[in-house]
Formats: structure tokens, sequence, C-alpha cells
């Protein structure tokens, strides 16, 4: 993963994944999943999140009064979520006055360093966790070997009984083959569909990718974790990068995000969404 493509990011991440409407609804079919997981256990979990980007996930586990170590390769954007906790004046408190019990960490790992055997905190290492999470693609920056390898080692951190929650770009989106092949883009309409890594850029960086599919992610960790749920995100409402075409159209994205909400369960469907999430479990 590279360093470069990510810290330039760090400054409209929040427009497209957080305050646009299409990310915006993205992010909500992911909590609807996410926070029904964290309620379970019924107390304040230790949560690991890979890839935090801008901590927006971050702030909103902790807010539920969970403890939350958030992971980033990139310093530009765990700046931007240092600054969004003392913003909000949470830095020292650890949101003990919103949610008792949850408070956020914040640590520079690449989760290829982590996958090769990097250790966390000697407490972390000893304590496990009983969440890991990572949303919106920032896991397809690494490729199946190194997936693998991932997997294992989360094997080692994950407490018995607790998840891996993952929500990765798929090898098809409907909505951006058939937006790019109505404009006779065929290239970009299956970029997805080629194996191995595909060259694209953020900005003007550029940036390698991998798509992962639910069978092979299913395989990678397969070890040590059962799946319990597979689901499309992203499957009517569009991806962020068609916005424009959207930003004054509220009404329609609560409809697709109301559609996407019924076709939640359906797993066959996940492989042709702009995200899938796959949820997998600890075993003993």
């Amino acid at each position: 993963m590279t360093i470069a493509a990510f810290d330039p990011a760090a400054a409209d991440y929040d427009l497209d994944f957080t305050r646009s409407l299409t990310g915006a609804a993205q992010r909500r079919l992911v909590r609807a999943h996410l926070d029904r997981r964290l309620a379970e256990p019924g107390r304040s979990l230790r949560v690991l999140e890979l890839t935090c980007g801008t901590g927006e996930d971050a702030l909103h586990m902790a807010g539920l009064g969970h403890q939350v170590l958030a992971t980033d390769l990139s310093g530009a954007m765990l700046a931007r979520t240092e600054a969004k906790l003392a913003e909000a004046k949470l830095a020292e408190a650890k949101l003990a006055g919103t949610a008792p019990g949850g408070g956020v960490r914040m640590r520079r790992l690449a989760v290829e360093a982590l996958a090769a055997g990097e250790p966390l905190d000697a407490e972390d290492e000893a304590a496990g966790f009983d969440l890991v999470f990572s949303d919106f693609g920032g896991l397809n920056c690494i490729g199946p070997d190194v997936m693998a390898a991932l997997a294992r080692r989360l094997a080692g951190l994950v407490r018995p009984g607790g998840r891996v929650i993952l929500v990765v770009m798929p090898h098809l989106c409907l909505w951006e083959a058939g937006w790019n092949l109505a404009r006779l883009r065929p290239r970009a309409a299956f970029r997805r569909l080629r194996r191995g890594p595909v060259a694209t850029r953020i900005g003007d960086q550029p940036l390698t990718i991998w798509y992962h599919g639910a069978a092979a992610l299913r395989r990678a960790f397969a070890g040590g974790f059962v799946c319990d749920a597979v689901h499309p995100i992203g499957l009517a409402v569009p991806p962020s990068a068609l916005e424009p075409a959207f930003a004054r159209r509220p009404r329609l994205i609560s409809g697709l995000e109301a559609v996407d909400r019924l076709l939640a369960r359906c797993t066959w469907l996940a492989g042709c969404a702009d995200h899938l999430l796959i949820d997998v479990r600890r075993v003993a």
C-alpha cells in the first residue's frame, strides 16, 4: 500500500464518503449491520479498525461505548481523525460523558505490516479484540496472498466468538458497468472483472488495487472463522463516483437506500454491488 496516494486524499475524503448523499447512504447501510453486531454482547467491546480513514466509524463505535484502536497507514488520515476528536472535545475525555467506557486510540499501521506479524501493544496482543472492522474498500489495496496472511494474523488477535467485518469492492458493480457502457467506455465498465492487480488513481496519484469476491474471502478466513453473513452494499445506491449526477436528488437516493435495505439479505447479489460486506466469526 502506498502512503502517497492517501495523504492528499484525506482533505476531501469526507466530502465523498461521509457528507455526500451516496456516501452517507452506503455508510448507513453498513452501520445497519455493524450496529446490530456491536449491540449483541451487551457490553463494551474492544475493536480494532483497519484502514480507518478520517475516523468516522471509529468515533461512531466509540460513541456507542466501545474501545476502538483506529489504525491507518496515512498520517494525514489519522491527523483528520485526531482533529475530529479535538473538535468534539472528546480527545481527553475519551467520550466518557457521552458513552461510558468508550474511547478512541490511534496508531499508524500498514495492513501489510500487521499481516506480516508486526506486533501491537502488549496489552492488545494479550487481551485480543472482540471485533475487527474495515470499511469502504480499504482492504482492496492488498492482494489475495496478503489477505490470507491477514486472516491468519487476525485468528490470533480475535477472541473466540469475536468477529471480523470487512467492507470491500467486489468484481462487478452494476452501476459502474451500466454507467460506463452508456458512455461507450467498456474498459472502465468491466475493469473490476480483471483478475490480479488493477492500476487506478486517486486524484493524480497512482494506486494498485485488487477486487475481492465473497468466495475468495471465505477461503482466506476458513482456517479460524466461519462466515455468518454476506450483504450487498450499494446495489441500488450508486457509487460515490457518481455523486455529481445525484447530488440534488435526495428523495431518489433515499428511495434507492430503501431498496438496498430490502435486498440486504440477498447474498447472491453482493458480487455485483459497489461494495460487499462479509461478517466472519472466530471459532475456538
